[in-house]
């Protein structure tokens, strides 16, 4: 049997140049979870298509995996002719995926990218729970959070800008009401002390449920500094880090240790290094860590050795997700399983 996936117009928005790779690959590592072989591009009546075989109809569990990817727009059946027969998506979200693309804002992480990181990191966990804790330690506006909370899953994150921390909980707040979502908000004063000194933050908490009885997810954004991350949760409590890094751009990270006064760099390694050994505190055993990157500013190589120092294993995905955006990034992102 042939299936034929037809990819968003709204994914060229993540890499123009380089999307029929993106999608192509990120079909390749779900390869084996749904038995696809022989997976290939295929015009089909002038449109692009993402083809591949398998031996036996689509179950109820592949069909949610295929509907979970971040390109998706549609899929069929691939028949005679050829002629395709429309299969419906069973995505099963838990909120409306436009969550996470009515908010713009400059600087802000295309929304299926995000997905695909996500799903990328969610296919390197043995036996995931059905709702996993997700954090992301450099959040913006939440993009990532909002990707999480689309799947059902328990979000947090951690923005040293007070103002964008805010502004994201209440666009939730505010979405929650309008789409009638039962939700409990509560915000509340942290502070303490830890080797990079005194810290206050805001945390912003919002308990979302679907209706009465049903199982509630965890909405958290920490107005922070994402080096105290150890600080506001609890060891060993995420399954996977998300993370998409200062590229230089829009926004520059503040390299915190510098002769004993800030100073604002284009370069985020600095600040990961940082910042990292309280993201692995927070983290399972086996859990799965994301990061996305511009390329012109810290290699893979750099990348990888960060990691691995880190105590984490970088899985051989197979494939390569590094990609052109535009004249001043070049993007990757690195998995890494922590031992």
């Amino acid at each position: 049997m042939t299936y034929a996936l037809l990819k968003n117009p709204a994914h060229t928005r993540v890499s123009y140049q380089d999307t029929d790779k993106l999608a192509l690959n990120e079909l390749v590592v779900f390869a084996d979870n749904i038995s696809a072989k022989n997976i290939r591009i295929s015009n089909i009546g002038g449109v692009l298509y993402i083809l591949f075989d398998c031996d036996r109809p689509l179950c109820d569990d592949v069909n949610k995996i295929l509907s979970h990817l971040s390109f998706l727009y549609a899929m069929f059946e691939v028949l005679d002719d050829p002629v395709l027969k429309p299969i419906t998506p069973n995505p099963g979200y838990f909120i409306d995926p436009e969550l996470s693309n009515i908010l713009k804002y400059t600087g802000k992480t295309n929304e299926l990218f995000t997905r695909m990181m996500l799903n990328i990191a969610q296919s390197q966990i043995k036996n995931p729970p059905t709702s996993l804790n997700l954090l992301d330690p450099l959040a913006g506006k939440g993009t990532t959070l909002y990707e999480a909370l689309i799947r059902g899953h328990n979000a947090y994150g951690v923005e040293i800008d007070a103002k964008m921390a805010g502004e994201s909980a209440i666009y939730l707040k505010k979405y929650l009401e309008t789409a009638k979502y039962k939700h409990e908000n509560h915000t509340e004063k942290t502070s303490g002390v830890s080797q990079f000194g005194k810290f206050t933050a805001v945390r912003n908490q919002i308990k979302i449920t679907r209706s009465k009885g049903e199982a509630a997810i965890q909405y958290e954004m920490v107005a922070g500094d994402t080096r105290h991350t150890s600080d506001y949760f609890k060891k060993n409590h995420f399954h996977v880090i998300v993370a998409d890094l200062p590229y230089g751009v829009q926004h520059s990270s503040k390299k915190f240790q510098n002769a004993g006064h800030n100073k604002n760099t284009r370069n985020a390694l600095g600040l990961i290094s940082e910042a990292m050994p309280g993201w692995v505190r927070v983290l399972k055993p086996g859990g799965v860590i994301v990061l996305a990157w511009n390329l012109f500013l810290i290699t893979r190589a750099e990348m990888s050795e960060l990691l691995t120092q880190h105590g984490f294993v970088i899985p051989s995905l197979g494939v390569d997700f590094s990609h052109h955006v535009d004249q001043a990034i070049d993007r990757d992102f690195i998995v890494g399983v922590l031992n």
